[in-house]
C-alpha cells in the first residue's frame, strides 16, 4: 500500500512531517464496503502470508479511527505472539504512518508516537540483520527528526545520502514495499531546495522507476513528474519537459474520485498542466498551440469552485500570466483589458491579506507595460516599466541573497561530509590497526613460545658452561695460590741456603713458569668475562684512561687474591703491586 497526500499549498515542517511521514487518513473511504479483516485466519497465515498481507492492506480506506486502533492491536498481537519479526517490522512502519492521526490509540505494550515505532522497527530490523529493513527505518528516522527540527541541515543530507547508497547497494526494488519512492522524492526535494539540482535529477529519475499513476501513488507520481518537468525546463529542453508535463495532464484527465478533497487535488493539477503545457509550448515559439491550452487551463479554474478560495484565486493569477502573453504575442490586444483587470483585481485582494507572492505582480507590471506601448498609452507605459524594474531589481537582490544562502549551505554540507568521512576513515583505520595489533600479538605470542622453549635450552647449556667456567677459573685461581706459596716457600729456602748461580738461574726459571703468559692471560680473561659477564667493559666505560696492568690488577682483586698472589701471577714484587694500587685509586678517585 502507498502513502496518498493531496496537497496543493506549500507546508511547513510540522505539516510536512506529517504529511511526508503518515498516512492522510482523515480522507473519507473511496468505497462503502470496509476491507476485511480476520484475526483468527491471519493467525494461521505463514510468515511470509502475514507479512503480504499488511503491506497490501488498504489501511487508507478505513475511516474509524477506533477500527483502525482495534485492527492493528490485533495485528500487533498475533505478530508478537508469532515472533513474526518481519511482520512486526511492516506494522511498526505503518503505526508510524496511521499514528498520527487524533485519537489514535497505539496498541498494548508500544510507545505512542512516529519516533517511538520508527525506533522499534529499527530496533527489531538491526536484531535480526535484516539490512533493507534496517536501512528504511534509518531513512524514516532521519526524516523524522529533521522535519521535527531535530536534526541540523548538515546531520540530514549525509545520513540520507549514506543510507540512499547503501539502499541502492542492496537494490531499490527490494524496497517497494515501503514506498521507495516517497523516501527518494523527499530527499530530491531538500537537494533542490539546497540548489544542488544535478544530484536532485539522479535521485529524482530513480523514483520515476519507483512510482504508480494510481490512486495510492497518485501524489508521488505526480510530485516526481513536476519536478522533472521543471528541471528540464529550466535547462530549457522543451520537449523533455513537455513528455512529463503531459504525463500529469493525462493522468489527472483519467483521475475520477467522488471525493471533494481528491477532485480538489486532481482539478487543481489538471489546471496547472494544461497552463505549464501553454508555458512550455510559448518558450518553443508555438504560440497559437500554446493559446489553447492557456485558455483550456484559464476556464478549467473559472467553471470549478474550490474548496479553498484563496487557493482558486492563486491558480486563476497564474493561469492569467500565461494567457495574457499568448494574446500579446498573437496580437489580440483587444482581449487584454478584462484580463488585467482580473489579474488586477486578483492583486488588490490578495496582496493586502500576504496571500501573494511578493514578486509575482513584477509580469503583471511587464505585460501591463507592453499593453499600454502597444496601445499608445507610453506614460502608463513607462509607470508600469518603472515599477517592473523596481521588482525585477529587488528580485534579483533577493535571489542573490538566496544563492549565496545556498551556497553556504552546501558548503556547510560537503564541510560537515568531509569531516565524518574523516571520522569514518579515521574509524577504519584504527580497527584494520587493532586487527593488525591483534595478529602481530598472536604472531609474537607464538614467537615468544618458540623462542621460550629455544631459550630454555640455551639456558640450560648457558648454566652448564657458566658453572664449567666458574669451575676451570677456581681451579686456575687456587693452582696459581698454591703455586705461589711453593714459590715462596723455595725463595726463603734459597735464601737460606745461598744456592749457588746455577742453582738460582733454574730457581728463577721455575718462578717465572707461574707467571701467566699474554697467552695465560687471554684465556685467563675468556674464562674471567664468562664468570662475571659485562664487569671489564663497564670499567673501562668508567674509566677509560686505566692502564693494561691497572686492569689486570682490578681481575686479580675481584677474585680475592693477596698482593704476594697477584704479585707472583703478574711476575713483579709487591712494591709494585702497591704502586700500581696507589694510581688505579688515585685514578678512580679523581674520576669520581
Amino acid at each position: 500500500m502507498k502513502s496518498f497526500f493531496f496537497l496543493i499549498l506549500p507546508l511547513n515542517k510540522k505539516l510536512y512531517l506529517t504529511a511526508t511521514i503518515l498516512f492522510v487518513c482523515s480522507l473519507k473511504t473511496l468505497c462503502t464496503a470496509q476491507p476485511v479483516f480476520n484475526k483468527a485466519q491471519f493467525q494461521e497465515m505463514s510468515a511470509t502470508q502475514r507479512y503480504r498481507f499488511v503491506h497490501d492492506y488498504p489501511f487508507w480506506k478505513v475511516f474509524d479511527v477506533n477500527q483502525l486502533s482495534t485492527l492493528l492491536s490485533q495485528m500487533v498481537e498475533v505478530a508478537n505472539v508469532k515472533r513474526d519479526y518481519r511482520t512486526q517490522i511492516a506494522l511498526d512502519y505503518y503505526l508510524a504512518l496511521i499514528g498520527g492521526k487524533p485519537n489514535f490509540r497505539f496498541p498494548k505494550g508500544k510507545k505512542a508516537g512516529i519516533l517511538a515505532s520508527l525506533q522499534d522497527m529499527q530496533k527489531i530490523a538491526v536484531q535480526q540483520d535484516y539490512e533493507v529493513e534496517t536501512l528504511i527505518a534509518s531513512c524514516c528516522l532521519t526524516s523524522s527528526l529533521y522535519l521535527g527540527q531535530k536534526l541540523s541541515n548538515e546531520q540530514y543530507y549525509v545520513d540520507m545520502q549514506r543510507s540512499l547508497e547503501e539502499l541502492q547497494t542492496l537494490g531499490f526494488e527490494k524496497c517497494r514495499d515501503y514506498n521507495i519512492a516517497s523516501i527518494l522524492f523527499d530527499f530530491s526535494k531538500s537537494l533542490w531546495n539546497l540548489g544542488d539540482f544535478d544530484k536532485a535529477y539522479q535521485y529524482l529519475r530513480i523514483a520515476e522507476q519507483y512510482i504508480e499513476p494510481t490512486i495510492e501513488g497518485g501524489f508521488y507520481y505526480t510530485q516526481v513528474l513536476s519536478y522533472l518537468q521543471t528541471y528540464w525546463k529550466n535547462k530549457k529542453e522543451y520537449n523533455k519537459s513537455m513528455v512529463y508535463a503531459q504525463k500529469i495532464l493525462l493522468f489527472h484527465q483519467n483521475f475520477h474520485s467522488n471525493i471533494p478533497e481528491h477532485k480538489l487535488w486532481s482539478e487543481f493539477w489538471l489546471n496547472f498542466a494544461s497552463i505549464d503545457i501553454a508555458s512550455l509550448l510559448i518558450d518553443q515559439g508555438k504560440i497559437k498551440e500554446g493559446e489553447v491550452y492557456a485558455n483550456k487551463g484559464f476556464q478549467l479554474i473559472k467553471s470549478r469552485v474550490s474548496l479553498d478560495p484563496i487557493v482558486s484565486k492563486q491558480a486563476e493569477f497564474d493561469a492569467l500570466m500565461i494567457l495574457i502573453p499568448v494574446k500579446l504575442k498573437l496580437n489580440k490586444v483587444d482581449e487584454v483589458p478584462s484580463l488585467l483587470k482580473i489579474a488586477n483585481n486578483i492583486k488588490s485582494e490578495l496582496e493586502p491579506i500576504g496571500k501573494l507572492d511578493y514578486f509575482k505582480p513584477l509580469r503583471l507590471y511587464k505585460y501591463s507595460s507592453e499593453y499600454y506601448e502597444k496601445v499608445g498609452g507610453y506614460a502608463e507605459s513607462l509607470h508600469y516599466t518603472h515599477l517592473a524594474q523596481t521588482l525585477q531589481d529587488s528580485l534579483n537582490q533577493h535571489n542573490d541573497v538566496q544563492k549565496i544562502s545556498q551556497m553556504q549551505l552546501r558548503y556547510e554540507v560537503e564541510k560537515y561530509a568531509n569531516h565524518v568521512k574523516a571520522i569514518e576513515s579515521e574509524k577504519q583505520l584504527q580497527k584494520y590497526l587493532r586487527n593488525a595489533i591483534i595478529l602481530i600479538l598472536l604472531l609474537v605470542l607464538g614467537l615468544v613460545y618458540v623462542n621460550h622453549q629455544r631459550l630454555r635450552h640455551k639456558h640450560h647449556e648457558k648454566e652448564s658452561e657458566l658453572e664449567a667456567s666458574q669451575n676451570e677459573l677456581a681451579w686456575q685461581t687456587q693452582h696459581f695460590r698454591n703455586m705461589s706459596e711453593l714459590i715462596e716457600n723455595l725463595r726463603q729456602e734459597n735464601e737460606k741456603l745461598n744456592a749457588s748461580d746455577n742453582q738460582h738461574e733454574h730457581f728463577e726459571k721455575l718462578i717465572s713458569s707461574t707467571i701467566l703468559t699474554d697467552e695465560g692471560w687471554t684465556n685467563f680473561k675468556r674464562m674471567f668475562e664468562k664468570v662475571h659477564p659485562g664487569y671489564m667493559q663497564s670499567v673501562k666505560e668508567k674509566y677509560p684512561d686505566l692502564t693494561n696492568a691497572e686492569l689486570r690488577l682490578l681481575m686479580l682483586e675481584k677474585l680475592d687474591l693477596s698482593t704476594q698472589e697477584m704479585a707472583n701471577m703478574i711476575g713483579v714484587n709487591k712494591n709494585t703491586i702497591h704502586q700500581t694500587r696507589l694510581r688505579l685509586r688515585k685514578k678512580t678517585l679523581d674520576r669520581s
